[in-house]
């Protein structure tokens, strides 16, 4: 096994709270220019699922305590293990949830309970494989609707929102094609899809999600307003 980081927060923004089901926040990553992100999502039992885990400032954790009982614990891919370890040693209880593709990865830094197929069944959120990406960065949507019926769908890196950034680094990513707005990204899709039809003609599908208000990126900026158009475009790039 990897060794496991302690808790160790990185500056970060506040909670987003998007509906009264989903809350997001985006904080900087180690070493790195781009930004990441972390989304919490309630069960109907009140449980709450964490999507992408980062370590927070203790005000911030206790805001989501008061909110609900972290009780799943979603790594979205083998790259996204960073800070599982240490929401595990905080929360012993909660449960682990993986990719069946990113088993032995994610086992490197924390024990897992199952995989994604193992996701509580709920009435109002849903986490369904991504069709289309690969076993080297295979993906899933975490789909929320809220008791307005606003919906929130939560990815991971096949959806990147992060805009340009000054400096050498900044042109790096984005020559890489990671930053400028919502898109797959060319390192995505050169190393984690497989079949790109089949991806487009799920983000097709996610575009005609009934009340959809907010896609939740892996990287960058909560994206609303005309989401169908925006994942169509996403879609046809």
């Amino acid at each position: 096994m990897a060794t496991p980081r302690p808790w160790t927060v990185l500056p970060h923004d506040p909670w987003e709270r998007l509906t009264d089901n989903v809350w997001s926040v985006s904080g900087a990553l180690p070493g790195m220019a781009l930004r990441r992100r972390m989304t919490a999502v309630k069960l109907a039992d009140g449980r709450v699922v964490i999507h992408g885990a980062a370590c927070l400032e203790e005000p911030a954790m206790r805001e989501l305590e008061a909110w609900g009982e972290p009780g799943v614990l979603i790594v979205p891919n083998p790259f996204h293990r960073l800070d599982a370890h240490a929401w595990k040693a905080r929360y012993p209880g909660i449960t682990v949830l993986c990719a069946k593709d990113a088993d032995a990865a994610v086992r490197q830094v924390v024990a897992v309970d199952g995989h994604f197929d193992a996701f509580p069944v709920d009435p109002k959120v849903t986490l369904t494989p991504l069709r289309g990406m690969n076993r080297r960065v295979p993906e899933a949507v975490l789909s929320a609707v809220a008791g307005d019926g606003r919906a929130a769908l939560v990815f991971n890196d096949a959806l990147f929102n992060h805009p340009h950034m000054p400096g050498f680094m900044g042109w790096v990513v984005k020559t890489m094609g990671s930053t400028g707005g919502p898109r797959i990204t060319n390192l995505i899709s050169l190393a984690g899809v497989s079949d790109r039809k089949a991806l487009a003609e799920h983000y097709l599908s996610l575009a005609a999600t009934p009340g959809l208000a907010f896609a939740v990126p892996g990287h960058g900026a909560v994206i609303d307003g005309d989401l169908k158009a925006t994942l169509t475009q996403v879609a046809a790039g």
